[in-house]
């Protein structure tokens, strides 16, 4: 199940996403931010969140849909750059836990959760 619903995106996410993909991409985003987190919200459920770490979490999740529906093609490419006479090309991507490929704008706001510390709770 997502961690956000279609009017949460509406409200935190770029609109990039149609909304026939909408509901795949928010799970599959929901299950990055999981790994992401250590499964962490998984043990105790979204609802036991704080009002603060469920916004980031929300927040999180809606960028990184955002994210993969814009650059899921890249990020599964093969190579990280392209050179052609004096023009190059190279895409950069934050890596986080499990080598879920993410942006810094995400890591920020699920360590502001603090849900990714690699320490035990």
């Amino acid at each position: 199940m997502a961690y956000v619903t279609a009017a949460e995106y509406d409200q935190y996410g770029a609109g990039l996403i149609p909304v026939t993909e909408l509901e795949k991409a928010l799970e599959h985003a929901s299950d990055q931010v999981d790994i992401l987190t250590y499964n962490r919200i998984i043990t105790g459920g979204i609802t036991g969140l704080t009002p603060f770490q469920k916004l980031r979490i929300v927040k999180a999740v809606c960028q990184q849909a955002d994210f993969m529906y814009q650059y899921g093609d890249y990020l599964n490419f093969p190579l990280s750059g392209y050179s052609a006479g004096s023009i190059s090309l190279s895409f950069q991507s934050v890596q986080g836990a499990g080598g879920i490929q993410t942006t810094e704008s995400v890591t920020s706001l699920l360590a502001a959760s603090g849900l990714t510390s690699r320490r035990l709770c």
